[in-house]
This record gives C-alpha cells, structure tokens and sequence, in this order.
C-alpha cells in the first residue's frame, strides 16, 4: 500500500513532526504500508531519501500543474520509473492530508485549486483522500468558500482540530459535507522525544522562546518592532529570576532573523538553536522549565510534555489548544506591559508543579484522542 502524506516539509518542525507521527502510526498499523511524498525544496531529496519515502511523480511549470501527465503514461514505463524512485498518482493508495492550516480566506486560492483538481482525478479510482487535524477557516471569500464546499464532498474524511475550525467547516453546508466532518485535536504528541539526544549542552535552569514571522507578518513595521522588543523585555525579565532564556528556532531563515534581531539588541546574548531536526527541538523543549512560544506546535510540544508555556497568538487555533489544556490565561500579547509578564513568569515558577500536574492530565487525556483519531482514520486507509 503507498500512502502519499501531503503539507509536510523539513523547514517548518511542526511540519516535520506531523511527517513523523503519520509514519509512527501507518508502519505501526498498516503492514507493508509505503510513503510517497511530492518532490519540493521543503522536502529536498536527501531527506525524503532517509525516510525511505517514494517520489510521487509531480510537478508545476509555468504555473501549470502537470502531475496528471504520470497518469496517462503506459503500465511499462510506470514501472520503470519505479527504479528511479518515482511512482505516479494512479499507482498511490491512499492520501492523507496534514497541511496544518492552508485552508481559509488568509491563503491564496491557488491550494485550493490544486487540491480539488487532485480529489477529482483520484475520486475516479474511489482513492480515500483524509485530511487530518488542521485548522480551518474561515471561508468569508465567495470563491474559496466554493472550493472548500467541492473539496469537502470530493473528500472521504476531514478531521477539524478544533471547535472554531469545525464550526468554519459545518457553516460550509457542503453536500455529503456534514457526515464526513469531525473534530480531533492535534496529533504529534504520540511522537516521544524522551530517548532523543541533542547534539549540544543544554544549559541548567533552560526557558526556551520560540519566535515566529507570522505574528508580525503582512502588517506595518511598527509591529514588528514591538515583537522584537517583546522578546528582548521577556528575555530580561526571564533572566531577572536567575533562570537561562535561549532562542529556538522552530522553523527557518525568517525565524532565524528574529533571533539573530533579539540577541544584536541584549548586551549578554542568549544561545541561538537553529539547525535541530523536529524531534531535537521536542527534546529541547522537554527539557525547558517552561517555554514562550509564538508557534502553535512548539506550543503543543510543551503542553502535551507537561511544560508550562505562555502563547503570544495570531490566529484562533492558539487559543483553542490553550482551552483545550485549560491555561488560557496564559496566552499573553505583545502589547502586554513588562510588569505583566513579569507577574505570569513569577505565577509559572511559583505554581510550576501544580500546573506541571494538570498539565500531565490534560496530556494524557490528549493521547487517548490522538489513538481513537487513528483508529477512525486506519478504517478507512484498509478498506
């Protein structure tokens, strides 16, 4: 069986670590079960070729989608292909969908486009397309709103992350929507980083902040001076209680930049982490007293290890995780005053085991849903 997993990439962790709880699950599950992953510079050669993964014959010229063309070519040059590591769509089984959040009126219409064209080709051959936990929404465009109700009944199985995305979904109306839409939460935290080991010493005493573009991205730079600044004041509040801030990157270069901003702009600068794999930078967090993170999974990797974090957010999925774990109090803005954080960073350490605890019951309660979403999702990749 070849199972293509689509929106994951190495650039982005999150990404990264949804690529390895999809593997985790099928090679636990689905026996002779075979990944297929579409060729891109987020997912360039030497990595796909680690994971063993086939490359899906795919590929866009001149903006121009000509994946199809695999489609038409003879049985015997299919097959030769397959020596070179290439296998078209006719020959994938199954496709699962983890893009995270590509879905809704803040993304071009292009994905869209791209997606439904690939569920009209591959409905032919009754291919089960599942998407699994994302976010979704909303869909206040006239067209993508369109294309999201096609998709949808296209689809065998789309799964919301949460109650805002569902909520996004159902308000679609799609025909034959409604009975194949559900609701599970974020599925990484089977992914166990307990016997990684990071390539570097930790410091003792370890809070990581984790930045993210996104918060400042598409507005003026006013904001994005206010978020570096954010950083710097939490950074120096975080060291005022003798405890080691470090910058960990959980995505790439634009990532990256902010931190290099931040340290330029503190007199003692702080540990950068930047080269880490998905399942290091887990470790990095486990290892952390509590974390700031502006990345929704960096957020989810610190909660569902029982790591206290505080959440700046600019999209609702952030505040629906920290519902869902029962700390909302802890999404923080950037606008918030230094003598605020410094009152939540004070609240975390002194009440850290207590919500260490409550975290670790949230957590395991999380785990248990990620299994029933798999037992749901394997139905149908066996059929």
């Amino acid at each position: 069986m070849k199972v293509e997993i689509k929106g994951v990439e190495f650039c982005n962790k999150g990404a990264e670590l949804m690529l390895y709880a999809i593997i985790r699950a099928l090679t636990s599950h689905v026996q002779g079960c075979e990944i297929v992953l579409a060729p891109g510079y987020l997912l360039p050669y030497e990595r796909r070729a680690k994971l063993g993964a086939w490359q899906k014959f795919s590929f866009r010229f001149l903006g121009i989608d000509w994946t199809w063309l695999g489609n038409v070519l003879p049985s015997p040059v299919r097959q030769q292909l397959r020596h070179f590591g290439i296998v078209a769509e006719r020959d994938i089984d199954v496709v699962l969908d983890a893009s995270g959040f590509a879905y809704g009126d803040k993304w071009g219409a292009n994905n869209f486009k791209q997606t439904l064209k690939q569920l009209k080709r591959i409905k032919k051959r009754k291919v089960p397309y599942i998407f699994l936990p994302q976010a979704f929404g909303p869909f206040k465009n006239e067209i993508k709103n369109k294309l999201m109700r096609n998709i949808v009944s296209h689809s065998t199985f789309v799964i919301a992350r949460d109650p805002v995305s569902l909520a996004h979904l159902k308000a679609l109306k799609a025909r034959q929507g409604d009975n194949k839409i559900t609701l599970f939460p974020d599925f990484t935290p089977l992914v166990d980083s307990r016997y990684i080991e990071v390539p570097i010493s930790l410091p003792d005493n370890l809070v990581s902040i984790i930045p993210n573009y996104k918060v400042f991205s598409h507005q003026d730079e006013q904001r994005y001076d206010k978020y570096i600044q954010f950083l710097v004041d939490t950074i120096t509040c975080i060291r005022s209680f003798g405890l080691t801030p470090i910058l960990l990157n959980h995505e790439g270069e634009r990532d990256h930049q902010i931190c290099l901003d931040v340290s330029a702009m503190l007199q003692e600068k702080p540990l950068i982490l930047s080269e880490l794999n998905a399942l290091e930078v887990k470790k990095v967090i486990a290892s952390s007293l509590f974390c700031v993170s502006s990345r929704f999974h960096g957020c989810v990797s610190s909660l569902s290890q029982g790591i206290p974090a505080l959440a700046t957010s600019w999209n609702h999925k952030y505040e629906e995780l920290f519902d869902y774990y029962e700390c909302s109090d802890f999404i923080i803005d950037i606008d918030t005053s230094i003598s605020t954080t410094y009152d939540l960073v004070a609240h975390l350490i002194e009440e850290r085991e207590t919500i260490a605890e409550g975290l670790h019951v949230r957590a395991k309660a999380h785990r248990a849903s990620v299994e029933m979403m798999w037992t749901e999702v394997l139905e149908h990749v066996k059929r």
